[in-house]
């Protein structure tokens, strides 16, 4: 057999492109933020200044949460004279909360509506904004 036809039988053609890898972008639409609709999972979810005060402003307010979040630390409860508090739940409770406090009361009501469809991934949008 020639070469030539074993480097014929050989070649497999060109190549398809290939899928972005992390930290590359889809396409031009998700470098500047906007959805892509093709998406099969919805709506991305973003954070901006006002739904990161929101955050901070759940923090704030739900002290006992927040201990129970990050873990009370038993000599700052026995400095403020009180229990600590140990969360007896999943942390992801109160990333549920939180994203209810943060995204229900959202402009946008398709954010709202993807909340009630799509808890689970603002919850852990949430938890991943945190962390």
């Amino acid at each position: 057999m020639s070469s030539r036809a074993s480097n014929a039988r050989n070649h497999k053609g060109p190549k398809a492109p290939s899928k972005p890898r992390g930290g590359q972008a889809k396409n031009a639409a998700d470098e500047d933020g906007e959805d892509n609709p093709a998406d099969p999972k919805g709506r991305r979810v973003k954070w901006n200044s006002q739904r990161t005060e929101r955050l901070v402003e759940w923090l704030e307010n739900n002290v006992e949460d927040r201990q129970r979040l990050f873990s009370d630390l038993a000599q700052d409860a026995k400095d403020e004279s009180r229990c600590p508090h140990v969360a007896k739940s999943p942390k992801t409770v109160y990333h549920v909360k939180m994203a209810n406090y943060i995204f229900l009361v959202d402009d946008d009501e398709n954010v709202k509506d993807d909340l009630k469809a799509n808890g689970v991934k603002y919850s852990k949008a949430v938890e991943n904004r945190i962390a």
